[in-house]
């Protein structure tokens, strides 16, 4: 992105007027770059070039540098900061800075840039988010692509908990606690959480998330997103990533035959199908397992 401080530039014999004819993108005061910062991520990098040494990224920037999966309404439109006592947080138009005291919160490096551990920007939005979009950042954070790749997650439950604890009394308690009482390791995908919590507040069993089903030849043959093994009851969401193209719109075909000849009543879900009647049709194929 080619960022450099006014200042420098000064220095380094740039005329004034050249940093104020519109050849040069101004995302804060004090500085410039080649282009417009292209999202949050790059305009966060931006700032790293006007912040005081011991801020980091925190809160909704800190949740997209993470690459949590935040709800649209709440995407940060300024960048968060924040530092320690006794540093003061910044005050520049476009940045919103906060003072934290100390207590054993941990600071990572995202790309060269100081983010807020997970799970401090976790609670950060506890009074921000929903306990049920809590729930799902949670999920996220205790599984990320594991089940899938055989990655680690971003970190381990017992940093979520050691988080919360230290959160105290402060705003959003309430929510982190509800939500952490429902994080599970498992979902793949943010709608994998909401579909499972769906579930669940119909007053469901809780599914299990990504099941494995093993082939003939002893290797996974398929996983199913949300399953109940002793009813053979397979629920698979298909995002847009299922339509994206001809092979994967065939392989979600095929799987779907090969655990139906297993004995496995499949149903499929999409973003437009209400949680209502999700719920409906899963306690319908679950009585109907009953009656085999």
């Amino acid at each position: 992105m080619g960022g450099f401080r006014t200042r420098d530039a000064l220095a380094a014999g740039i005329p004034r007027a050249a940093l104020y004819d519109g050849r040069y993108h101004r995302p804060f005061h004090g500085m410039r770059t080649q282009r417009q910062p292209d999202g949050h991520a790059e305009l966060c990098r931006s700032a790293t070039l006007i912040l005081p040494g011991g801020a980091a990224f925190s809160h909704r920037s800190g949740a997209v540098l993470h690459g949590m999966p935040l709800p649209r309404r709440t995407l940060p439109e300024q960048v968060e900061v924040s530092v320690f006592e006794p540093d003061r947080p910044p005050r520049l138009r476009g940045i919103l800075g906060h003072q934290l005291t100390s207590n054993g919160q941990r600071v990572v490096n995202v790309d060269g840039m100081r983010v807020l551990a997970p799970e401090e920007v976790w609670v950060q939005l506890g009074a921000l988010l929903s306990p049920d979009e809590l729930t799902v950042i949670g999920d996220y954070l205790v599984t990320g692509d594991e089940p899938y790749s055989g990655s680690p997650p971003p970190i381990a439950r017992e940093q979520l908990d050691g988080a919360l604890r230290r959160h105290g009394r402060h705003r959003g308690v309430r929510n982190l606690r509800l939500a952490a009482a429902r994080i599970r390791y498992g979902s793949l995908s943010p709608q994998e959480t909401r579909i499972r919590l769906a579930l669940e507040d119909a007053g469901l069993p809780a599914p299990e998330l990504n099941y494995r089903v093993a082939g003939p030849d002893g290797e996974t043959a398929a996983m199913i997103d949300l399953a109940y093994p002793a009813y053979r009851v397979a629920i698979e969401y298909l995002g847009d990533h299922h339509r994206s193209t001809a092979e994967a719109y065939r392989k979600d075909i095929r799987r779907r035959e090969w655990l139906v000849e297993e004995g496995w009543d499949v149903i499929f879900v999409t973003a437009a199908d209400p949680f209502s009647d999700v719920a409906r049709r899963v306690r319908t194929a679950l009585r109907r397992s009953l009656t085999k």
